[in-house]
C-alpha cells in the first residue's frame, strides 16, 4: 500500500490523467462487480452473438455448396463496407445527436438480415447472399463505435474513465461460453441452423439491455464539450495538476461551439490523430497477416496436433481477459503511446487516445474512423478480415511462412518507431493539436 501511495504521487502531476478521476480513492473501495452492470450484459450479449460467425463460412460451404473462392468473396464484402459504414453513421449520430436511435435501428436490421441468409442463398443464390452480406455490413458498422462511445459516456461521466476494460472483458467471456453453448447445440440438434438462434437471442437481449439504459447516456455533456471546444487536453500532457486547473479555469469560455463541419475538418486533421490511424493501420494489418495464416503454420511446417491449435487459440483469451482487467492499471503507470500491441492493450490505449483528441460531441465520429480502421486491417474475432489477410497472403506465397513473419515485424516496427519519434516530436513543440 505504502509502494502504491508512493506511484500515485508521482502521478499526480500527470495533467489530464488526473482529471480523468479525481476521486479514484474513493472508489476504489467499492465493489466493482456491479458497478455499470448495464454495460457489462451490451457487451456480454452483443459479442456472445459473434460466436456464431465461426460456424458461417461452414454454413455456407455445406448448406449452399459454394466453393471456396465464393465464400472468400462474401466474407470479404464485410471489412471493407463496414471501413464506410462505421464512419458515416458515427458522424449521423454526431450531427444530429440521435446516437439511441441509430443504435437501436442498427441492432434492429442485424437481425433480421442475419436471419435472412438461409432464404437470401435458397431462393436467390450467390447474388442474393451478396446483397445480404452489402446490407447486413452496412448496419453492422453502426453497432460497434456507437456502443463504445455510450461506454465512455457513462464511464466518463462516473469518473470510471479507465475502468472500460472490466466492461469489455465481459464481452471476451460471453464470445467464448456462447461459442461453447453453440458447438454444443449444434453437435445436439445435428443443424447449422442452431447459430441463427443463437444470434438472434444474444442480440435481442442486448437490443433490451438498451431499452434500460436512460436517454440521457447517450446524450453529449455539453458542458464537457465547451471545455475541449476551447481547450486541447493534450497540452496537458507534461502540466502539474494545479497548472492545468488554473488554465481551464481562464480558457471556460460560455460561448457556442463551432459548427459541426468545421469541429470535424479541424478533428480530422489533427496530426496526432493522422499518426495514431497510420500506426494503427500498419501494426494491426501485419498483426492479422501473421495470425491469420499462424495455423497453416503451426500444422503445416511445425507438424503441431490439433491439441497445440486449440492451446494458442485459448492462450490468446486468457491473456485478453487478463490484459481488460488490469488494464486500467497499466493505463495509470504509463501514457497510452506506450502500450503493447496486442488487442487488449490497444483497444484501452486507443479509447485513451480518441478521449484526449477528440471533443465530446465528435467523441462517436472519432471512434467510428478507428472502427473503419480496424475492420480494414484486422479481425474482430472472427468476422472481420480485410487488409491484413490480403498481405498475409502475399508474403505466404511469394516468400514462404518464416520470411512472412520477418517482413511483417519488420513493418510493425518501423511503424513503432515512426510513431514514438513522431509524438516525441509533436511534444518537445507542444502542438497535439
Amino acid at each position: 500500500m505504502a509502494l502504491k501511495k508512493f506511484f500515485n504521487s508521482l502521478l499526480s502531476s500527470r495533467g489530464v490523467y488526473s482529471l480523468i478521476d479525481p476521486n479514484r480513492s474513493q472508489k476504489e473501495t467499492q465493489s466493482l462487480t456491479f458497478r455499470h452492470i448495464k454495460l457489462k450484459l451490451c457487451f456480454f450479449f452483443r459479442d456472445g452473438s459473434y460466436s456464431s460467425f465461426n460456424y458461417l463460412s461452414l454454413f455456407l460451404s455445406t448448406v449452399f455448396q459454394l466453393p471456396k473462392s465464393l465464400i472468400g468473396i462474401l466474407l470479404s464484402v464485410m471489412p471493407f463496407m463496414g471501413f464506410i459504414s462505421s464512419t458515416c453513421w458515427s458522424i449521423l449520430a454526431d450531427k444530429w445527436d440521435i446516437h439511441r436511435k441509430i443504435m437501436i435501428l442498427c441492432i434492429t436490421c442485424i437481425i433480421l438480415l442475419f436471419w435472412s441468409f438461409p432464404f437470401s442463398g435458397k431462393y436467390f443464390g450467390f447474388c442474393g447472399l451478396f446483397i445480404n452480406f452489402v446490407l447486413y455490413s452496412i448496419f453492422d458498422g453502426g453497432v460497434g463505435p456507437l456502443m463504445d462511445n455510450l461506454s465512455i459516456n457513462i464511464l466518463n461521466r462516473n469518473g470510471d474513465i479507465t475502468e472500460f476494460g472490466r466492461q469489455r472483458l465481459y464481452g471476451t467471456l460471453s464470445y467464448g461460453l456462447s461459442g461453447a453453448i453453440l458447438g454444443f447445440l449444434v453437435d445436439r440438434f445435428d443443424s447449422l441452423y442452431a447459430m441463427f438462434f443463437v444470434f438472434g437471442f444474444f442480440m435481442g437481449m442486448f437490443l433490451l439491455v438498451l431499452q434500460f439504459i436512460p436517454w440521457r447516456d447517450f446524450k453529449i455533456d455539453h458542458h464537457d464539450e465547451l471545455i475541449t471546444d476551447n481547450i486541447d487536453l493534450d497540452q496537458f500532457g507534461g502540466m502539474s495538476n494545479e497548472s492545468s486547473t488554473q488554465i481551464v479555469d481562464t480558457k471556460i469560455i460560455e460561448t457556442t461551439p463551432p459548427p459541426f463541419m468545421e469541429s470535424f475538418l479541424k478533428l480530422i486533421t489533427k496530426p496526432r490523430l493522422l499518426l495514431f490511424l497510420f500506426v494503427l493501420l500498419s501494426t494491426r494489418t501485419t498483426k492479422m497477416a501473421t495470425s491469420t495464416f499462424l495455423y497453416v503454420f503451426l500444422a503445416e511446417d511445425l507438424k503441431a496436433d490439433a491439441t497445440i491449435l486449440g492451446l494458442s487459440t485459448f492462450i490468446g483469451i486468457i491473456l485478453e481477459i487478463f490484459v481488460f482487467y488490469y488494464g486500467e492499471y497499466v493505463l495509470e503507470f504509463t501514457f497510452p503511446e506506450n502500450q503493447g500491441f496486442e488487442y487488449g492493450l490497444v483497444k484501452l490505449a486507443s479509447l485513451e487516445i480518441i478521449t484526449q483528441v477528440a471533443p465530446p460531441r465528435l467523441r462517436g465520429t472519432a471512434l467510428g474512423i478507428f472502427a473503419a480502421i480496424e475492420s480494414l486491417s484486422t479481425v474482430f474475432y472472427v468476422r472481420l478480415k480485410g487488409l491484413g489477410q490480403i498481405v498475409g497472403g502475399l508474403f505466404y506465397g511469394n516468400f514462404g511462412a518464416v520470411k512472412m513473419f520477418l517482413y511483417s515485424s519488420w513493418i510493425g516496427i518501423l511503424s513503432i518507431i515512426i510513431y514514438i519519434a513522431g509524438i516525441l516530436w509533436q511534444r518537445r513543440h507542444f502542438d497535439f493539436s
